[in-house]
């Protein structure tokens, strides 16, 4: 089968190709054939994008997808109302069926605002059952994606018979058995040519000995899998120094997303260069929850290069192009900051459009580790294309020449028309076209109310214990 996107603006993010003011798209098995001026083809399903910008899928390397039931709760919260409400009360609570809707839901929010690959960031494994749901979740979805399994581990006695066992002969604890469920995942879901990819969120370093993150790192990449983990987002953590640990045992690599990396030292961002590890970097929680400045300048400099993440959806809202334009004017003033003290205009413009379309496509897809199939409009990669309606009243005179100033400056997800994952249609029109949209609605609020009743029946939201995680408390 042939698709034809005809007469869009296209934003390509192909040096080789660049940006055409009328373009067309030729898609043939899911493949991106051909791009072009006018291609002349007449024998294809053609796809009229006049009046619309076509990019690449946009790519989100870092979002808790399993929060979704939870949107929005954590709006005016901070690390410790995270850690209290959503890691040591909410969390607990899951059920696998909360699992599957969360990661399915979120996984279906993200194509709808034009985010075609995410990497899922699950450390909520509370036993077998729950990896299998949000696995399902996100196959179920339609999404490319990086799926990292956490490893956090969670005591539940459903552990062993999940595992092949009887009950209670499995220690979540023991990296065995964690390296078992694993395994398992890997081997029952992920293949070559499959749109999800097998990834491992080890623990972290505030709540692990670095000789146990060690292993868990080595059980990564004993089975072939992309390792994403948070470093250095809390100011205390200069105490632990998270990317100088990781160098110290020779952790670092091209296999490696680290998250946030915002109190890093200036040695450690020297260390990471080189290396080939990226960083998502992810303003809205870093800047609402206290874990610092978004780190755009530093992961640009040492790095290949930054893409950006939604992180807590039980915070943030999931619409990139925003995020992005956000994530530019704050680097914009930090950049310019220092003039201002000496009474100084700037006199060039320290980042532009389209180094945060980049974040959002090239960078993400390198990130999570996708380059080699999307993140451009290149011929011979697969066909993850977005197509943004600017033919309406708030985008009327947008700028065809700069279409991606466009993007970033004028447009949000509200535009997102269609939506390609693989060559395949998943929205078109602005509606969702491969799912019964009705039926996830009440999957997702199936959990809500489960959730929200389990909150209601513990004194509500963050009742305010103390965090009780031993080698955080040591630490801090």
């Amino acid at each position: 089968m042939r698709t034809l996107i005809s007469r869009a603006a296209v934003v390509s993010m192909d040096d080789t190709i660049g940006d055409l003011p009328r373009g067309d798209i030729l898609i043939e098995g899911g493949v991106i054939a051909a791009v072009g001026a006018d291609l002349g083809v007449t024998d294809a399903e053609v796809i009229d994008a006049s009046t619309m910008i076509a990019m690449p899928g946009m790519v989100d390397t870092h979002r808790h997808t399993w929060q979704t039931a939870l949107r929005g709760i954590l709006a005016d919260g901070n690390i410790p109302d995270y850690l209290r409400g959503i890691r040591l009360q909410m969390a607990p609570r899951y059920r696998a069926a909360d699992m599957y809707a969360g990661n399915y839901v979120g996984a279906l929010d993200a194509l709808n605002c034009g985010i075609t690959s995410i990497v899922d960031y699950c450390h909520n494994i509370l036993d077998p059952d729950c990896a299998h749901a949000a696995v399902s979740g996100l196959r179920d979805a339609g999404i490319r994606g990086l799926y990292g399994h956490g490893l956090t581990p969670i005591t539940s006695n459903t552990w062993g018979e999940s595992l092949g066992g009887s009950e209670g002969d499995a220690d979540p604890a023991d990296l065995t058995t964690r390296a078992r469920l694993a395994t398992s995942i890997r081997q029952e879901y992920f293949s070559a040519d499959g749109l999800l990819r097998f990834g491992i969120a080890p623990q972290e370093l505030a709540i692990a000995p670095a000789a146990q993150v060690a292993r868990e790192f080595a059980l990564a990449r004993e089975l072939g899998a992309r390792i994403t983990m948070h470093a250095n987002q809390v100011m205390v953590r200069q105490l632990f120094k998270d990317v100088e640990v990781l160098d110290a045992h020779g952790l670092l690599g091209d296999d490696v997303l680290l998250v946030h990396c915002t109190f890093n030292t200036d040695e450690e961002w020297r260390m990471l260069e080189g290396t080939g590890t990226t960083v998502s970097v992810c303003a809205e929680t870093e800047m609402q929850m206290g874990m610092g400045y978004p780190a755009i300048a530093e992961v640009t400099t040492h790095t290949p290069g930054p893409s950006l993440g939604i992180d807590c959806v039980s915070g943030n809202g999931g619409d990139m192009i925003s995020h992005a334009r956000l994530v530019l004017q704050a680097s914009r003033y930090r950049a310019d900051e220092p003039g201002y003290q000496r009474w100084m205009a700037p006199q060039e413009m320290s980042w532009t459009t389209r180094d945060a379309l980049r974040w959002l496509t090239v960078n993400g897809a390198r990130a999570a580790g996708v380059d080699d199939v999307v993140g451009s409009l290149t011929p011979g990669k697969r066909a993850d294309i977005v197509l943004l309606e600017m033919g309406g009243i708030s985008q009327a005179g947008w700028n065809r020449l700069d279409p991606a100033g466009a993007i970033i400056a004028q447009a949000h997800a509200g535009c997102v028309d269609t939506v390609l994952v693989d060559g395949r249609v998943v929205k078109r029109g602005g509606q969702l076209v491969h799912v019964d949209v009705p039926g996830a609605l009440r999957t997702l609020a199936d959990s809500h109310e489960h959730l929200y009743d389990e909150m209601a029946r513990h004194g509500g939201f963050i009742p305010q214990p103390p965090i009780d995680i031993p080698l955080y408390r040591e630490r801090a």
